[in-house]
């Protein structure tokens, strides 16, 4: 981490309009300070003298930008097309300023913040968080945030007033899941809890409870605390092979950070953790030198072709690469700082909380104002015991509290080897005494290997040891693909089988192995600890025709396969992964499971344009659609282009005689903008010149069938369709058959 400005068009300091400078396009929006969030709080959380001379000049320009009514940073997000202000970049940067203001109180962050409340009270009401522009209507919470961060250090009752304003202004997740974006939810289902700090009202902070409880329920059908949103979470698309965004576990593990430091319920620490720990390690490889953008509870490839619509999103989804995935290859980088920053808290009553677990140094004023440091000595969450070696600089008297997680049933603490009194798992024990230099708290959690079930899928089982869900162990190949830059993308193969299902009570061998310091743990090779069970192929269980590890059916399923030795690891360091297991039975009577369609290889293509959303192997996958409006196969199109001419041509191998085609052309009607052309042709190359066909049918022209064409044979390697889109609209094309 800390090498993105190496590579990323968009930390220009020379090209950029948060520094004033430049042209570049979007070069004043988002990307900056999602960057800056990361990269202030990694400098500061590890002391890296070199990332805090990085950020600064940013830090300094975004400060200086300030004008006199209040508006900070780039003028193209306050004079927008709507002649209303773009608040969604502003919301980014004062987190930024908010970490740099903790770690270095300078003033002029808490004088920026407030006079920007006053360029937003003197908003109108239309103006203030206008719903045309998505992504700030949805994230108020974030603004809320940071009111909330702004009135905790002035207790300005301005800003509770804009606080208000600003709720109303916004998406009504009070009301219920207020978009199915999964990023948008992994932020907004917050903003209730978030605002119930001024309303002082029970149910806002109740509505956020709903909110994740009713979205989770639907689409978190798989362990880690995360749900299926790849790109937006869709009615029926409930299975674990539905993914999440980078972007999404980020902002879940920020959202459980906060509701843990505006609560202080220790249910919250859990669920940062459960994110943390089971999906965060996988967005990247170990080195952290790629990223990806989309990450599955069943995910057995990560490769470079698109998934749409198996996945929402289309393009290189599943591809390790760090020059791509703009939105995730700068929000991500603050999951691990975050996640530092929350470690531990302070109390009302001067003392200090262990609130989530993980090694660490903490120093800080307790009791009387002495500063102590205590350190976390563990290789939690591999091992179940963690100590606490506290150094006061003088003998001082504090209550010290330790958060115990609530699956820690059994949960002992003792303070220089004497026990302490009983502890209860999902609560925090409290140790209020004088502390004095070496004094070690010792907390030993009980990490007792359970399976859980799914509603929607009775029979379906995960398994857990403590706060870590497990994987089915996937041996992985990596496959570079080389970038100019050096910064190369890797495709992550299995290269063993992924298809096993569980006995309905499986029986589990823990095998742990030393943490050597320095080593990744989070890599499939040198992670510490596996389960050792049985397991059973299921047949039917393969990719689909988007390549996608096909949907859970009913079980227990039936096989005839042999029990075979099978290795779960880690969630967090599989990046490919099967998490969510099918029982088995070898019983006649189990179900028998229907092998998912398949796409068959496709001929090569070249197009005029394509829409990086689509891909040129749905025009021969053999997958015949149902409608012109079919979303359930791969499709190709033009899209944006409008109204242009524009081809697509196979390209074969040998030489092969042409007589007719057929097209079934993608039409979305009302839904998009894709039509049947206004007229196609075909054309075949001969001695290097592309040449009409000269037709004995006249080509159709069908919506919901197949356009054909009959012409006199013609001999060649390549055949080319030309089609006139229509004015204002775009075309596309599910089937192209050659005959």
């Amino acid at each position: 981490m800390g090498h993105l400005a190496e590579i990323s068009r968009y930390l220009n300091p020379k090209n950029n309009a948060w520094m004033g400078t430049g042209d570049l396009n979007r070069g004043g929006w988002e990307e900056l300070p999602y960057w800056l969030k990361g990269q202030v709080s990694l400098g500061y959380v590890t002391h890296d003298k070199k990332i805090i001379a990085e950020v600064a000049p940013w830090i300094q320009a975004i400060i200086a930008s300030q004008k006199a009514d209040g508006w900070f940073g780039p003028e193209s997000n306050r004079k927008t097309k709507y002649n209303t202000p773009d608040l969604w970049p502003n919301m980014l940067a004062q987190n930024v300023l908010q970490t740099y203001y903790e770690a270095t109180g300078d003033q002029r962050v808490i004088t920026l913040m407030s006079k920007y409340c006053d360029y937003l009270i003197s908003l109108s009401d239309a103006s203030l968080f206008d719903k045309r522009h998505y992504w700030h209507y949805l994230r108020v919470g974030d603004q809320l945030a940071s009111l909330v961060w702004l009135y905790n250090q002035t207790g300005d009752p301005k800003i509770v007033k804009l606080a208000t304003r600003i709720h109303h202004a916004g998406a009504k997740w009070v009301d219920g899941v207020a978009n199915a974006h999964g990023v948008n939810f992994g932020q907004g289902f917050r903003e209730p809890a978030t605002y119930s700090l001024f309303s002082k009202q029970k149910a806002d902070w109740e509505a956020t409870e709903r909110d994740l409880r009713e979205f989770t329920g639907e689409y978190g059908q798989m362990p880690g605390g995360m749900y299926g949103a790849d790109e937006n979470a869709r009615k029926g698309k409930t299975d674990p092979r539905q993914a999440a965004e980078s972007c999404a576990i980020a902002e879940m593990m920020y959202s459980h950070e906060l509701l843990l430091e505006y609560s202080g319920d220790p249910k919250w620490a859990d669920k940062a953790e459960d994110v943390t720990f089971n999906w965060m390690p996988v967005t990247m490889t170990s080195n952290l030198k790629a990223i990806r953008y989309l990450q599955a509870g069943n995910m057995a490839i990560s490769d470079e072709p698109s998934k749409s619509p198996g996945v929402e999103n289309g393009g290189p989804m599943f591809l390790m690469d760090p020059n791509d995935h703009r939105c995730c290859q700068h929000n991500v980088g603050m999951g691990w700082p975050y996640f530092t920053e929350h470690l531990w808290f302070a109390t009302d009553d001067n003392g200090l909380v262990a609130a989530i677990l993980a090694p660490s140094i903490v120093t800080a004023k307790a009791g009387d104002g002495t500063v102590v440091s205590i350190r976390e000595d563990t290789n939690y969450p591999f091992e179940d015991t963690i100590r606490f070696r506290v150094t006061p600089e003088k003998m001082v008297a504090f209550p010290f509290s330790i958060r115990i997680p609530n699956w820690a049933v059994g949960a002992t603490v003792s303070v220089n080897g004497k026990p302490s009194p009983k502890v209860v798992s999902g609560g925090y024990v409290r140790i209020d005494r004088t502390w004095k230099k070496n004094d070690v708290v010792t907390l030993t959690l009980p990490m007792k290997v359970e399976t859980r079930t799914w509603s929607q899928r009775p029979g379906s089982l995960s398994v857990y040891r403590g706060p870590l869900a497990y994987s089915l162990k996937i041996n992985e190949q990596y496959d570079q693909k080389p970038r100019p830059n050096g910064w190369n993308a890797y495709e992550i193969l299995p290269t063993t089988a992924w298809n096993y299902g569980l006995n309905p009570n499986p029986k589990f061998t823990v095998k742990q192995s030393e943490l050597r310091p320095g080593i990744q743990p989070w890599d499939l090779r040198f992670v510490p600890i596996s389960l050792q069970t049985t397991g059973r192929k299921v047949p039917e269980w393969t990719f689909d025709m988007y390549e996608l590890v096909s949907p859970l059916q009913q079980m227990p399923v039936y096989t005839n396969q042999p029990e075979e030795k099978i290795e779960l690891v880690p969630m967090g360091a599989a990046r490919l992964r099967i998490t969510v297991f099918p029982t088995v039975t070898t019983a006649a009577t189990g179900a028998h499971w229907t092998k998912p369609r398949e796409a068959r290889k496709s001929i090569p293509a070249k197009y005029s344009w394509r829409n990086w959303w689509d891909s040129e192997a749905a025009l021969s996958d053999g997958l015949l659609p149902k409608s012109a409006n079919d979303h359930e196969i791969p499709r190709f199109t033009w899209w944006d282009h409008k109204g242009t001419e524009e081809w697509v041509q196979y390209i074969f191998d040998a030489n092969r005689t042409f007589q007719s085609c057929r097209i079934y052309w993608f039409d979305d009607g009302k839904d998009g903008f894709c039509r049947v052309p206004e007229s196609w042709k075909i054309q075949v190359k001969v001695a290097d010149k592309w040449q009409d066909v000269e037709p004995l049918t006249q080509a159709s022209n069908e919506k919901d069938g197949w356009s054909t064409i009959k012409f006199k044979p013609v001999a060649g390697t390549e055949i080319r369709l030309v089609a006139k889109l229509k004015q204002g609209f775009s075309a596309g094309i599910l089937e192209w058959e050659v005959e």
